[in-house]
């Protein structure tokens, strides 16, 4: 018998499940059931018992086969079961192919793969009964929230990535792997990979694989290796994944064309659009998880799903990093505050008492200054008193002169009786009126000698008058400038070492204050995290670690509290010993369903477990 001809299906229908040589089903087929009865005075669309199963209605087909919800009274339990459609089911090829692999996907079992029940054929159409999943399919989801958060996206990759890893360590490859084929239960949260009608099954025997050169699989999620008609691994599930992570950020298909032709094209030969282009917002990791996802090499692409959810593990725990840091960033950390407490603390009592020192230091020197001048000045009074009063002032020039060539003054006059100046190092003046420079009085120091601070162009000078006088009588009088640039330079010396004084000792002590914050830190935060174990449930935990100090009562105490929680909700419990390390505990096993009756006369289904 000849099979007929289908007819066309649309080129945009790029959710549903295509076949090398298959262009569509009849509606009619889809329709079709094995041997079903109808209870009478029902309506068409009444329950109908086909096997032991009572099919209530079709919730979907693809290119291959229709899927219908169903009750099995066996087991009270509802399911969803695919059958064959019938021309291919009258092609020994496919129908073997059914049957074999997914016997293959019955045989496997995984928090993230939909549960496969029962396989077998009724009135010589295979059948798939599979647990009936009440959720959305990703594509529905993408549709309603277009782009989708980038956490919902990891979650999603790491468990793809585990499901695909499970299967193909049970040599079973998908092929056919997109969204429509995932089911979410919960948002992203958990989401369960459907439909192995078309998987590959590796095996060593020749019957047991599909023939290189099929083309299977849906156009618009295939590996270049598929739409080249090559052999296939896991890695081509992969790239498909890489196709969906792509979809679920940037809203829109990385290879998109109206022709089959041109698609396939595309995606065994062309690069995707940037996708940070189309959403600048992702993280440079997750990029390049896509772009390793779609490589169109498979040894460029991540070689295991459990490559793939290791990377998307990590890059979660980043993300939660970044974001607990950001939480935390209106929180110093306390060994900051403390560094900069007691950085603060001895910068204010250092400056106080760096400005009291600086400020004494430049008095004293003050004092010496003035007083050294006042010497001098007396000094030269003394020398020069006989020569005053005897009216040889040739020789008191000479005098002035050779006491000039010192450089340590500025300038040194010496005035008469009737107050006309008579030698000084400036020639001007001699023979003029002495004129006193204005300025700030300082005081007197001993032998009545005025000290004056006055500024002359530039400089700043601190002037002496000392009275020349012989046996008591006064015959003249003696002024005196030195230069205070010198001192000037003295204090700026002395308060700039000060200064660095007190910001090496201040940094020095910041740092030895954060260090030892930080050694305060870590128990703290070993507490922390321990409370937070508790929190969720894990009452036997222990910090079990021993120290001789007040962290060490503080974690006994702790792990005193915990003991008795754990004795209080846990009685059955046997509180763990110091030496054992908690972790996390073993999944609890389910027992084993009861085997399901025998079905009605022509149900020859068989159980894959």
């Amino acid at each position: 018998m000849s099979t007929p001809e289908p007819p066309p299906r649309s080129l945009f229908d790029t959710e549903s499940t295509r076949v090398a040589g298959e262009t569509g089903s009849s509606p009619s087929k889809f329709d079709t059931l094995p041997t079903a009865e109808r209870a009478v005075g029902q309506g068409a669309n009444a329950p109908r018992q086909v096997g032991r199963y009572r099919v209530i209605s079709r919730i979907g087909r693809g290119g291959m086969a229709s899927v219908y919800k169903a009750h099995d009274p066996s087991i009270d339990r509802a399911l969803a079961i695919k059958f064959l459609h019938t021309e291919y089911c009258e092609q020994e090829e496919y129908r073997g192919r059914f049957l074999r692999e997914a016997r293959a996907a019955g045989n496997l079992s995984h928090p993230n793969i939909v549960t496969v029940h029962d396989v077998g054929e009724i009135d010589h159409r295979p059948y798939m009964a599979m647990e009936l999943i009440e959720g959305e399919p990703l594509n529905d989801l993408m549709s309603r929230v277009g782009p989708m958060p980038i956490a919902d996206v990891i979650s999603l990759g790491i468990q793809l990535g585990k499901a695909l890893d499970y299967a193909h360590s049970k040599g079973v490859v998908h092929r056919d792997i997109k969204p429509s084929n995932i089911m979410c239960v919960a948002g992203a949260q958990h989401v369960k990979v459907t439909d192995f009608g078309i998987a590959h099954v590796t095996s060593s025997s020749s019957q047991a694989q599909t023939r290189v050169g099929d083309v299977l699989g849906t156009p618009q999620y295939m590996s270049p290796e598929q739409t080249k008609g090559n052999k296939v691994d896991g890695r081509s599930d992969l790239f498909s994944v890489g196709i969906i992570l792509y979809q679920m950020l940037a809203g829109q298909a990385p290879f998109k064309s109206d022709s089959i032709v041109a698609l396939a094209m595309m995606i065994a030969n062309d690069e995707p659009t940037p996708i940070q282009k189309l959403r600048p917002d992702i993280p440079q990791e997750m990029r390049r998880i896509v772009e390793r996802c779609l490589a169109k090499s498979p040894d460029r692409r991540f070689q295991t799903g459990r490559e793939l959810a290791d990377a998307m593990i990590r890059l979660q725990r980043d993300l939660e990093d970044e974001a607990r840091e950001k939480g935390r960033s209106k929180i110093m950390p306390l060994r900051v505050k403390w560094a900069l407490m007691m950085g603060a603390i001895v910068f204010v009592v250092m400056a106080i008492t760096g400005t009291v020192v600086n400020k004494q230091q430049t008095a004293a020197m003050m004092s010496q200054v003035t007083d050294y001048g006042a010497s001098l000045s007396r000094f030269i009074a003394a020398q020069n008193a006989v020569s005053a009063l005897a009216d040889e002032w040739v020789a008191v020039d000479v005098s002035v002169q050779e006491i000039m060539k010192t450089r340590d003054f500025t300038d040194i006059t010496i005035i008469d009786r009737s107050g006309l100046v008579r030698a000084s190092s400036q020639a001007a003046w001699v023979g003029q009126p002495y004129k006193p420079r204005s300025g700030e009085v300082l005081g007197k120091r001993a032998g009545d000698v005025t000290v004056t601070r006055y500024v002359d162009g530039a400089d700043t000078v601190l002037g002496f008058e000392a009275p020349m006088t012989f046996q008591g009588k006064a015959v003249g009088r003696v002024a005196l400038g030195i230069p205070e640039k010198p001192l000037a330079y003295v204090a700026r010396l002395s308060l700039t070492l000060m200064v660095v004084l007190v910001l090496v000792t201040v940094i020095a002590v910041a740092l030895a204050m954060y260090f030892l914050a930080n050694w305060f830190a870590r128990p703290i935060k070993t507490l922390t995290q321990s409370m937070s174990e508790i929190a969720q449930g894990r009452l036997d935990h222990r910090i079990a670690e021993e120290r001789k100090d007040e962290f060490g009562l503080l974690f006994k105490s702790f792990d005193g509290m915990a003991q008795a929680l754990q004795h209080r909700y846990m009685p059955a419990a046997r509180p763990p010993t110091p030496q054992e390390t908690p972790g996390p505990r073993p999944p609890a096993v389910a027992p084993k369903a009861a085997a399901p009756a025998p079905g009605p006369a022509g149900d020859t289904h068989k159980m894959p477990r």
